[in-house]
């Protein structure tokens, strides 16, 4: 509601997103000219994703190097913002810190895609990425303050709730990272959803921004960062639809995992960002669940091989798309253009929280994760066959001999 004299809504709109506006023309235009220069590159280089018909089930080797023009299209115009004098207009030093962040998880996505590192030095490239948003102020600090609960009616100078938030920082970091990083299956799949989840959040944050200002809402709630996740969003989204008609199937690039997990962290960095105040648990979770999808399909993979008795880091065909192919028999296409469709349904659902307490949104939420992890039992996904885990034994046999990669020098 508008208080008396307050500009229109069109006004509004036009004072927050102009600005964003240029910054996504300005990304869309980078990706659509720089992926086939980066495409280019990476034939030149023998730069390429290996087919291994086991998970990798492509006909012939794709060219990576997708996430260079995708990094440089976020890059640039939000850098360009930035010495441009927009620091005055709420985009200082968190802004840095995410563009700083987003250089080091770029970086290391770019080496595994090189020189394929272990596990272990990309989760330690993740949680520094993360620890840059901490130098620049950015940080989980949404820990819900319940009075009567225990372990939940602490003040916010507690240690243990300094302790709480630190840790959910870095697990937000690392798990939405990894989360966009096994997205990354399917021709258009992870940029096409990057996309939904960029706009989800622009609407989001959009909302909360008009609602912090006592000139545009009667209701002003001060949200630090709002601002800076409307200028990010842009940027991404931007840089992702730039980048998607050169992935779409038969896709010409793969953005490898220097784009899957650049993306990943810039999409945590944003949820993030929505945490920012003390005992404000709502706009984060309403982030969460317009990034629903990712973490859907992550954490039916990860039960899947619970359920099986499956090495938990072993990759496999446990992922909702990979299902949908080869048991229910859709067709890339088809499978991509679903998970578009549950992904926008799921973004939907996260923005119901502008309209409900958070108690009741939570509540909802989970009812919505209830149903569709039972629709997965029902389908039979959770399952796997004997012939699956042979398969699945065979590829890891194959990786440990060295002669399964997927990825490198062709």
């Amino acid at each position: 509601m508008l208080p008396p004299g307050a500009p229109a809504w069109t006004e509004v709109l036009g004072e927050l997103w102009i600005p964003g506006i240029w910054v996504f023309i300005a990304a869309l235009i980078l990706s659509l000219l720089g992926t086939p220069l980066f495409r280019w590159i990476a034939l030149r280089k023998g730069i390429s994703d290996q087919p291994d018909q086991a998970v990798k089930i492509h006909d012939k080797p794709i060219p990576y190097l997708g996430g260079c023009a995708i990094w440089l299209a976020w890059t640039v115009p939000l850098v360009v913002c930035y010495l441009w004098g927009y620091p005055a207009h709420g985009y200082g030093q968190a802004t840095l810190a995410v563009i700083a962040g987003g250089a080091v998880a770029f970086l290391t996505g770019l080496l595994d895609d090189l020189l394929d590192i272990r596990p272990g030095l990309k989760l330690l490239g993740q949680a520094a990425a993360g620890a840059i948003l901490l130098v620049g102020g950015v940080y989980w600090f949404a820990y819900p303050r319940i009075a009567g609960i225990p372990l939940m009616n602490f003040e916010k100078d507690f240690w243990w709730v300094w302790v709480f938030c630190i840790g959910m920082h870095f697990f937000i970091v690392i798990g939405a990272t990894n989360a966009m990083n096994l997205l990354d299956g399917l021709d258009g799949l992870c940029s096409g959803v990057s996309v939904i989840v960029s706009i989800g959040f622009l609407l989001l944050a959009t909302s909360l921004t008009a609602w912090a200002n006592p000139q545009w809402s009667a209701r002003a709630v001060d949200y630090e960062h709002t601002r800076i996740i409307m200028m990010v969003a842009f940027a991404l989204a931007g840089a992702a639809v730039g980048f998607l008609p050169h992935n779409l199937n038969p896709a010409r690039i793969f953005m490898g995992d220097a784009g899957s997990v650049f993306i990943g962290f810039v999409i945590a960095a944003m949820m993030i960002m929505f945490a920012s105040q003390f005992g404000m648990v709502k706009w984060f979770v309403g982030a969460l669940f317009i990034f629903g999808l990712p973490i859907l399909d992550t954490g039916v993979a990860l039960l899947r091989r619970i359920v099986n008795r499956r090495p938990i880091m072993m990759p496999d065909r446990s992922h909702l798309y990979n299902q949908l192919i080869d048991r229910l028999g859709l067709s890339v296409l088809s499978t991509v253009g679903l998970f578009y469709v549950l992904s926008v349904a799921l973004a939907v659902a996260g923005m119901l929280v502008l309209y409900m307490r958070g108690r009741y949104a939570t509540i909802l939420y989970m009812g919505i994760a209830l149903v569709l992890l039972v629709v997965v039992w029902r389908l039979g996904f959770l399952r796997m066959t004997p012939e699956e885990k042979a398969a699945a034994d065979r590829y890891l046999v194959r990786k440990r001999a060295g002669r399964g990669g997927d990825k490198g020098l062709a």
